[in-house]
């Protein structure tokens, strides 16, 4: 496989020199068309990126070259995709239909969800609640939080900082007997929630007439764990240890995101995903709009150098998406070592980086348009009919356009816009909960496809996991901080 690998990132480096110098304004196809892949509850188009129908026509090719029809089927049945870590990979499960015995802990815990929304939004006694959470495990569900934009009537509030200053702000806008925590850890060591979470039991110790245990509830992978800090067992809900952080959005790690909505909502979210699971899966490579990503992906990383990636969002509901892709796709796929233990031919992933696009025009987009630096692109938006979101979709459509095609002026050349950056447009054609986990399914999809094209593990994180340990080392040894910072940058005790 990895001759074959060698071949294809050879074969792709060769089409891209074709088009190395060309103008996308050069390439465009007329038939506009030809380059756009409709669903129900999302929309692609990728005629605006920088490619030949010749390159296209190998790059569908490709998914056959590397077996990935196996690929998704062994995803889908939960099998040990991540090699490094010797684990299953369990995601996709979680938002499956399928009832057998393989899926019991999580339907199990589905209904245990499901219990808790019911009860507390029939008997609420509490008005506050502060989900102590890091990196996948607060993007997900603060994301739902923000999409679902709901004034409810508990305030939700989601703090990782370790300099306490996020929480300290929190904790004085609460009290004990109205507050409510939810520590968010999969493997419930992480020291970030540890720390927040013992600030917040001395603050519940401040009164002595709230047990803090009775406002406790744990989200992990590590009962054993969850036990040990005084969590009790009925406040805690079970996580699968096959399930990575950064594709926790369907599991009960979302819970607290909903506690202002309700359970069929959380069922919409997972629908949304089912049938995004269905679109990979049934779907032909040249109709399939995360192989599509991806192929793209590869391509204008390894065949046009292009090493950065924009993902930017035209609808105020999306605003945090592209911080959630940006973990998913970068904690996934930003290594560098295959399968056989060597070094992958391509590039691997991008940089991911963008925000919400109306703020980005004011800012990042003079980089972009005058810049030496080229930057392939993803414009994320909602296409409803709705009066709302007319303007904001035409913005994104004339975005696009001077994005990719520019404008000379060869008297004032500092009023040019060069363009050819290749852009690709993700259209959702509602804004709602199902159409938000088809559109997250698809990038984690594109993240697990992106990865068997370049023959990586996208499961396995060793890198912030060593870079952790690096950190403890230095920090244990004041030594090595001493001697390798000047005096004034010593912490002040």
């Amino acid at each position: 496989m990895t001759d074959i690998r060698n071949q294809i990132h050879h074969r792709l480096c060769s089409l891209g020199e074709d088009v190395k110098d060309t103008h996308i304004s050069d390439l465009h196809n007329k038939d506009i068309d030809s380059r756009i892949v409709k669903s129900n509850l999302l929309n692609f188009d990728y005629s605006k990126q920088r490619i030949t129908d010749q390159a296209l026509e190998y790059l569908f090719q490709i998914p056959d070259l590397i077996g990935l029809n196996d690929l998704l089927k062994a995803l889908f049945n939960g099998e040990a995709l991540n090699p490094s870590e010797d684990r299953k990979v369990s995601h996709t499960i979680y938002r499956n239909k399928n009832t057998n015995e393989n899926f019991k802990v999580i339907f199990k815990e589905r209904e245990r969800i499901k219990s808790f929304l019911v009860r507390n939004t029939a008997n609420l006694n509490f008005k506050n609640l502060i989900c102590l959470s890091i990196g996948g495990s607060r993007l997900g569900p603060e994301l739902l939080s923000e999409f679902q934009s709901l004034e409810g009537p508990v305030n939700i509030y989601f703090c990782s900082s370790y300099d306490l200053l996020e929480l300290g702000d929190v904790l004085k806008k609460c009290n004990q007997s109205e507050t409510i925590i939810f520590a968010s850890s999969k493997s419930f060591e992480t020291f970030e929630i540890i720390k927040n979470l013992d600030y917040v039991k001395s603050w519940y110790e401040q009164n002595s007439d709230v047990d803090f245990h009775d406002h406790l509830f744990g989200i992990s992978s590590n009962v054993q764990a969850m036990t040990a800090y005084g969590i009790k067992k009925n406040n805690q809900f079970k996580v699968l240890d096959s399930l990575g952080g950064r594709f926790s959005i369907w599991s009960s790690i979302s819970l607290p995101a909903f506690i202002n909505s309700n359970f069929e909502s959380y069922l919409d979210l997972l629908e949304g995903a089912r049938l995004a699971d269905e679109h990979v899966s049934k779907s032909s490579w040249d109709s399939n709009i995360p192989v599509i990503m991806a192929l793209l992906s590869v391509w204008n990383t390894s065949s046009l150098n292009i090493n950065n990636h924009g993902i930017f969002t035209y609808n105020f509901r999306l605003r945090s998406i592209t911080k959630y892709i940006s973990q998913l796709s970068m904690e996934s796929n930003g290594k560098s070592i295959n399968f056989q233990l060597k070094e992958s031919p391509f590039l691997t992933s991008p940089l991911i980086w963008g925000g919400y696009g109306i703020e980005c025009q004011h800012s990042t987009f003079q980089w972009l348009m005058q810049g030496k630096t080229e930057t392939s692109c993803d414009f994320v938006g909602v296409n409803n009919g709705e009066k709302e979101s007319v303007d904001s979709h035409e913005m994104l459509l004339s975005q696009v356009l001077a994005m990719t095609y520019g404008k000379e002026d060869k008297e004032n050349p500092f009023k040019s816009i060069k363009g050819n950056n290749p852009c690709s447009i993700l259209q959702l054609n509602s804004i709602d909960l199902r159409s938000l986990g088809f559109l997250l399914a698809t990038y984690e999809h594109k993240v697990f496809i992106e990865a068997s094209l370049v023959g990586i593990d996208p499961f396995d994180q060793w890198g912030v996991e060593l870079g952790k340990e690096l950190a403890l080392e230095a920090r244990r040894d004041k030594r090595f901080l001493k001697e390798n910072f000047s005096s004034s940058l010593h912490p002040k005790s």
